[in-house]
């Protein structure tokens, strides 16, 4: 009766922590940085805090001006 006992509540608690442990463990396998989190670290520029002074990670769009770039001839077609 004890051996029984004591086999049902180890096997709820396995069941119950490697639920737990399996759950956690693919939340950080699927955790991924973001793209600038270089960026963010070495050279955060002011424009990226937000109202509280926190980094805004949000969506962010690199540019790449080629040389001889004349802004005045801006055109939005220029945009691929």
């Amino acid at each position: 009766m004890d051996m029984t006992l004591f086999s049902i509540l180890f096997l709820f608690v396995g069941v119950i922590g490697g639920w737990f442990i399996a759950d956690k463990y693919n939340e950080f396998r699927d955790a991924r940085d973001h793209d600038f989190e270089e960026l963010f670290e070495k050279n955060p520029h002011p424009e990226i805090y937000d109202e509280d002074g926190k980094i805004d990670r949000g969506e962010y769009m690199a540019i790449n001006f080629e040389l001889g770039y004349d802004p005045e001839e801006w055109d939005p077609e220029d945009i691929h």
